[in-house]
C-alpha cells in the first residue's frame, strides 16, 4: 500500500507546483492602440442619391457625434518658421470620421473590385479585367492596353503572389503621389520667411540708399513716396502700384521660378531627416552648424535632444524632435462636420514661445513667432454632393438633341478628367446617362478626397501687412499717414534706424484636399463689416471705398466740407458725419 502512494504523493506535489509556476491571469485589459479601429461606422441611410449608389460616398457618410468615433491619430507636421522650428500636432477629419479611414475605406472596395469571381481571393488579373476599374474610372492609370497592363501589374504587386495586397492598393490609386501617404508635403512647400524680408517692395521703394536698413530720414518720408505710387489717383495704393514692372522680354515673373529649402515636414516613418537637417541649417544659420542656444535661445525646446550636451544639433539627433512636446494643435474638420464644429481650430501649448495673432483671412489662423508671422489656411476643394448638379450642367450643355442622354459624338474630349466615352458608359449601351455620368464626376475625386497635402501659399509683402491695419490689402490716406510711426515702431533697439532683422517676415502654408496648388495663390479675405450708422450720402461719395470721404471725392460745396471735417484732417469719417445730411 504504501509503495502505490508514494507515487501518488510525488505526483501531486509536482503538479501543485506547476499550478503554482503558472503566470496569473490578466485582470485588466490594456487600451487599444491610437491608431486601431474600434468601431465601424454605418453606411450612409438618407443623403446620397439612388444614382450614385455604386460610387464609394467617402464623403457623403452621415455625420455623427464626435463621442461615437475614435479620435484621429494625431499627426506631426514641423514648420520651419521665422525664428525657430513649430512642431504642430495636426488632427484631421474628413466627414466627421479620422481622414485616414477613408484612403482605408477606398482600398476596401479596390480589393473587393478585384474578386470578380467572389472566390475571396482578389487577384491583380482580375482588377485589369473589371471594366468599372481598368479604364481609370478612379484616378487610376488605365489597363487597357495589353503592355501597359503588364507593365501596371509588375509594377504595383509589390510581392508578386498575384494578389491585390492591402499595402498595395494606396500606391496603385494615388499614382504614388505624395508616397501613397494619406498627409503628406508638397516638394515645393518652400520656407519663405527671409525671402519675404530681402523681397520686400514697400522696403524696395522706401530703401532710397539700397543698404537694406531705414534710417529716420527715408521713415519720415514714407508717406510720399508711397502716395507717389498711386498710378490710378484714387487715393488707395494697392500692392500691385508697388509692385516693379515687368520686362516684356522676361514673360512671367521670376517668383514663379523661385526655389527655396523645404519650410514644412510631416514627421513619421517616411521623414527624411537628412532633408530636415539640411533645411534647418540653411535656413537658421546659412548651412553651417547650429550652435542651439545661439541661433534660438538658451530656452530652446531643442536643447532638449541635445544628447551629447555639447551644445550643436547634430545630425544623429534631429530625429529626436520628433519626441518634443508640440507648439500647437490644429484640427481641420474636412466635408460634412456636426453642427457647431468649426472648419479650423488652432490651440497654443501653454509653454509654447509662439502666439495666437487676428488674420484678416478667411478659414485661416496666424501664429506670431517674434517678429515673423505664420499663416496657416484651410482648403476643402472637395464636395461631392455637387457631382449629381454637375452632371445635370454637363448634360445640358453637351446633349445637342436633348434625348437626356450623350451619344459618342456628342461627347466633348476630356469632359470628366482624361476618361473616354467607353470608361464612363458603364452598361455599354452607347449612351452616357445623367447617372453614368454622376458616377463618373463623383469616382475621379475620390482619390483626390482621401489625401490631405500641405503646400505654401502666395507671397505677402510683411511691411506692406503691417502699414494695412484694416487688412484690405490696401494703403488708404489714413494708413499712409500712419505709416512713419508704424515703421518707428519696429525699432527695438532705440537706434533711429531699422534693419533688417528687425523687419516682420511672413510665411503661410495651406493644409488642403483636392486637386493640386503651385504654392502662389494667397486665401480670400474675410469680407469687410459695413460701417455702421453710415449716411447714404457718405457711402455713395466714398468712391475708392476706404471709409473716408475726402474733399476729392466730396460732391459738396468747400463750406460744407469744412463744417463736416471737425478735426481738420482733409477727411471726413462716419464718426464725424454722424447722421448729418448735405
Amino acid at each position: 500500500m504504501r509503495c502505490c502512494r508514494k507515487p501518488s504523493l510525488l505526483v501531486s506535489l509536482l503538479l501543485l507546483g506547476l499550478n503554482a509556476c503558472r503566470p496569473a491571469e490578466q485582470q485588466a485589459t490594456l487600451p487599444a492602440p491610437s491608431n486601431t479601429t474600434t468601431e465601424q461606422v454605418a453606411p450612409d441611410q438618407a443623403e446620397a442619391p439612388p444614382e450614385e449608389a455604386v460610387v464609394v460616398e467617402t464623403a457623403s457618410e452621415p455625420v455623427v457625434e464626435a463621442s461615437e468615433v475614435k479620435r484621429p491619430t494625431p499627426q506631426k507636421l514641423l514648420v520651419l518658421a521665422d525664428r525657430r522650428p513649430l512642431l504642430l500636432e495636426v488632427l484631421l477629419w474628413i466627414d466627421g470620421r479620422p481622414f485616414d479611414d477613408a484612403l482605408t475605406a477606398l482600398s476596401e472596395k479596390v480589393i473587393g473590385m478585384a474578386d470578380t469571381d467572389g472566390d475571396g481571393i482578389s487577384t491583380w488579373d482580375e482588377l485589369a479585367d473589371n471594366p468599372q476599374f481598368n479604364r481609370g474610372q478612379l484616378g487610376n492609370l488605365s489597363f487597357t492596353k495589353p503592355q501597359e497592363r503588364v507593365r501596371l501589374i509588375n509594377l504595383y504587386d509589390v510581392n508578386r503572389n498575384g494578389r491585390v495586397d492591402a499595402d498595395e492598393t494606396p500606391r496603385l490609386l494615388t499614382r504614388n503621389r505624395g508616397k501613397a501617404r494619406e498627409f503628406s508635403v508638397d516638394p515645393r512647400a518652400y520656407s519663405m520667411f527671409r525671402r519675404s524680408r530681402e523681397q520686400s517692395d514697400v522696403l524696395r521703394i522706401l530703401d532710397q540708399d539700397g543698404d537694406q536698413w531705414l534710417s529716420a530720414d527715408e521713415m519720415e518720408t514714407a508717406d510720399v513716396l508711397l502716395r507717389a505710387r498711386d498710378a490710378d489717383a484714387d487715393g488707395i495704393v494697392s500692392v500691385a502700384e508697388l509692385a516693379p514692372p515687368r520686362s516684356p522680354t522676361m514673360g512671367m515673373s521670376a517668383n514663379t521660378d523661385w526655389r527655396g529649402e523645404l519650410g514644412a515636414f510631416v514627421l513619421d516613418e517616411n521623414t527624411s531627416w537628412p532633408q530636415v537637417f539640411h533645411s534647418l541649417e540653411t535656413i537658421y544659420n546659412f548651412g553651417s552648424a547650429i550652435e542651439i542656444a545661439a541661433v534660438f535661445g538658451p530656452d530652446s525646446p531643442l536643447t532638449m535632444i541635445d544628447e551629447d550636451t555639447d551644445g550643436y544639433l547634430e545630425f544623429r539627433e534631429v530625429a529626436r524632435i520628433a519626441q518634443l512636446p508640440p507648439s500647437a494643435t490644429l484640427e481641420i474638420r474636412f466635408g460634412e462636420r456636426v453642427a457647431g464644429a468649426e472648419f479650423l481650430t488652432l490651440t497654443i501649448s501653454p509653454d509654447a514661445a509662439c502666439r495666437l495673432q487676428e488674420t484678416a483671412f478667411a478659414a485661416s489662423k496666424a501664429l506670431a513667432d517674434g517678429n515673423g508671422r505664420l499663416l496657416i489656411h484651410a482648403a476643402d476643394d472637395i464636395n461631392s454632393r455637387l457631382s449629381n448638379s454637375r452632371a445635370q450642367n454637363l448634360l445640358q450643355v453637351y446633349d445637342r438633341d436633348k434625348n437626356e442622354y450623350l451619344e459618342k459624338e456628342e461627347f466633348p474630349e476630356n469632359l470628366v478628367g482624361q476618361l473616354p466615352f467607353a470608361a464612363i458608359d458603364a452598361d455599354e449601351d452607347g449612351q452616357v446617362t445623367l447617372k453614368e455620368l454622376s458616377t463618373a464626376l463623383a469616382n475621379v475625386d475620390l482619390v483626390k478626397a482621401c489625401q490631405i497635402r500641405v503646400q505654401r501659399i502666395g507671397e505677402i509683402d510683411p511691411l506692406f501687412a503691417l502699414l494695412d491695419e484694416n487688412g484690405d490689402g490696401r494703403l488708404a490716406t489714413r494708413e499712409l499717414r500712419a505709416a512713419e510711426k508704424k515703421l518707428q515702431e519696429l525699432d527695438a533697439d532705440g537706434d533711429q534706424v531699422v534693419t533688417l532683422d528687425e523687419f516682420p517676415a511672413f510665411g503661410g502654408l495651406v493644409i488642403y484636399r483636392g486637386g493640386d496648388r503651385d504654392g502662389m495663390t494667397l486665401p480670400a479675405r474675410e469680407a469687410q463689416s459695413p460701417l455702421e450708422g453710415r449716411p447714404d450720402w457718405h457711402a455713395g461719395m466714398d468712391f475708392n471705398g476706404d471709409g473716408d470721404v475726402s474733399w476729392a471725392e466730396f460732391l459738396g460745396n468747400r463750406t460744407q466740407f469744412e463744417e463736416l471735417d471737425r478735426d481738420g484732417d482733409g477727411l471726413l469719417s462716419v464718426v464725424e458725419v454722424g447722421s448729418k445730411s448735405i
